[in-house]
């Protein structure tokens, strides 16, 4: 039978829109952003650097609501909207008529005159450039693109990124300088690079470079420089040490000001437990660090891969609760209330901890599948697991007294650590 009760068992991966939903407890890094765009001379480009999750997006969210109550106009494209079904040659004009015309909306009725002009003119030519496009053309010919539209004869520069920066810079100039018009300065905000194929994020990158050196224009960037990298392999070849410092001049030719996401600094347990909130998941007092330490030591403080283990958990969770009660059916048995609550916390918290093993750690939770009692692992298991028992408490020597690796099992754990290097490096969270 299924049951409908009406509570909320899952999260929705989206970004935080607003400083209010703020659950990470970034403020003073946005408002330290926002202060810094606000007062620094232009043009200047910011990058906002971090793996996939770590709450880029949220961050420009929350940056661009502190901007907009200022004397500033923003405009914000998501590249991978713009690359869907679409290659770079064509993503690129794309993504830039998509900034303007969503600062079109921004300036409202003071984009008139030249600036209609100019979105009409890159309209067309980019409209046409991506009808253009055939599966087995090599490249996009701008110039012919524009000549089909405007069969001028001289048309050697007219859509060019020379062109296309030249007019911008006189719009936005007209604009900032009209007498209706209150904004100083323009952000653009380009999210999602990281999110399109590495090569052709670093195409666009490279294109859009161009224009980042408008007067009164900050461009924020939310980008994963490991993506770049990837990006850059066809021509610098796989990164290397010799050859690292390419990669890295290439990032700092685009990016004036880097900002790491301070994920280091989130607020995890505030977060943690607002997100249990969420799943009607009340978490006892004595049990609350517990569960913080199964997150820090396995999924760590990525925002997006934590919702994901909460889903998970909350599937999980889900289960048991349904094999509790057809177990009860079954066996037409009550369970005294106060010993079932106290009976589902325990397993609850060893269900959160085993899932952080199995995701995060595979190939432990594969050894735990073929023999979970785990407390009672000793050199007889290794042996098992063709484990080099008198090679492992060698090597845990070194360590001296040490309570994570002071047992048998703990040193099977440990054992089982050393042939894979993530793994290795990460022996005393598994523990």
């Amino acid at each position: 039978m299924i049951h409908n009760d009406k509570k909320n068992i899952s999260i929705k991966d989206k970004p935080v829109e607003s400083s209010n939903d703020d659950q990470l407890k970034v403020e003073r890094y946005t408002h330290a952003l926002a202060n810094f765009i606000l007062n620094s001379d232009t043009p200047i480009t910011i990058g906002l650097q971090g793996e996939w999750g770590t709450g880029k997006t949220s961050m420009m969210y929350m940056l661009r609501e502190l901007l907009e109550k200022e004397n500033v106009a923003t405009s914000w494209v998501n590249t991978w909207e713009y690359s869907m079904f679409r290659g770079a040659k064509e993503t690129t004009p794309a993504v830039l008529f998509g900034l303007l015309a969503t600062l079109k909306k921004t300036f409202g009725s003071a984009w008139k005159g030249e600036g209609e002009a100019m979105l009409n003119k890159f309209g067309k030519v980019f409209g046409n450039v991506l009808n253009q496009f055939v599966v087995n053309q090599v490249g996009i010919d701008m110039r012919s693109a524009a000549a089909e539209i405007r069969p001028e004869k001289d048309l050697s520069t007219r859509v060019e990124i020379a062109e296309i920066k030249n007019d911008l810079t006189r719009v936005i100039s007209q604009l900032i300088n009209d007498q209706d018009n209150h904004f100083q300065r323009v952000v653009f905000f380009i999210d999602d690079l990281d999110r399109i194929n590495p090569a052709d994020a670093v195409e666009v990158l490279e294109a859009l470079k161009n224009i980042y050196d408008i007067n009164h224009c900050i461009f924020v960037l939310a980008i994963d420089y490991e993506v770049v990298v990837k990006g850059l392999e066809g021509k610098f070849g796989k990164k290397t040490e010799e050859n690292e410092r390419e990669f890295r001049s290439f990032f700092d030719k685009i990016i004036q000001v880097p900002f790491s996401m301070p994920t280091g600094a989130y607020d995890i347990d505030y977060y943690l437990d607002k997100k249990l909130e969420e799943l009607d998941l009340k978490i006892p007092e004595g049990y609350k660090q517990l569960y913080i330490n199964v997150v820090k030591h396995s999924v760590g403080y990525n925002p997006r891969s934590l919702k994901r283990f909460m889903n998970t958990f909350s599937l999980l969770n889900t289960i048991k609760n349904v094999d509790l009660a057809l177990k009860e059916q079954e066996e037409d048995t009550s369970i005294d209330s106060t010993n079932l609550a106290n009976l589902n916390q325990r397993v609850e918290a060893m269900l959160f901890a085993i899932l952080g093993i199995q995701i995060s750690y595979p190939k432990i939770f594969r050894y735990l599948s073929i023999n979970y009692d785990f407390a009672y692992w000793d050199d007889s298991t290794a042996a098992k697991f063709d484990l080099d028992w008198q090679k492992i408490t060698t090597q845990i020597e070194k360590y001296r007294e040490n309570s994570l690796i002071d047992e048998s099992w703990e040193k099977v754990v440990w054992g089982l650590c050393q042939s894979d290097s993530y793994l290795k490096s990460r022996a005393f969270s598994v523990l």
